[in-house]
């Protein structure tokens, strides 16, 4: 009879089974897919704050987006607020509701610099709620609802470039 070295199946499950256990262990607790969806989200309102800002410049009139960070919603308009701006996509009316889209639920916009309003002119240039030129970056702060993660929209003054940081 030949004696032969090696692990028997048995030792080689058990091996698997507490590598497993600890990479478990080692993974962080906060999930991944909240940062994906604060990215998102602020991906999303930097392509609506652009979309406005072109309508503007294209049109030849103020449009302007007008934020209720409580309600986590926000609509685009033109001229004035009970003018709704068209959403490019389903061309109904630019009204967003973070809470009724399931892509986005858990991520609040938790506030904005420039009471809640911001406009652009004809020439794309940015103007707070009552239609005073931005003179300071406006910043639009939005986090995960374990507060954990943050991220802001920020709207350059006079030029109006978008970025997300």
């Amino acid at each position: 009879m030949k004696i032969r070295k090696g692990f028997t199946l048995i030792e080689l499950v058990m091996v698997l089974v507490i590598a497993a256990i600890l990479a478990i262990a080692v993974i962080p607790r906060t999930p991944a897919g909240s940062r994906v969806k604060l990215e998102a989200v602020c991906q999303y309102i930097a392509s609506d704050l652009r979309y406005i800002q072109e309508m503007a410049m294209a049109q030849q009139v103020r449009f302007g987006i007008s934020f209720a960070p409580s309600a986590e919603t926000y609509f685009g308009y033109r001229v004035n607020i009970s003018t709704k701006a068209k959403d490019p996509q389903t061309r109904g009316n630019l009204d967003i509701n973070l809470n009724q889209m399931n892509q986005f639920k858990g991520i609040d916009i938790v506030s904005t610099n420039f009471s809640d309003k911001i406009e652009f002119d004809s020439n794309g240039a940015p103007y707070n709620g009552s239609g005073v030129p931005l003179s300071s970056q406006g910043v639009i702060t939005i986090q995960t609802a374990d507060a954990l993660y943050s991220r802001t929209v920020r709207i350059e003054p006079e030029t109006g470039k978008v970025s997300v940081q």
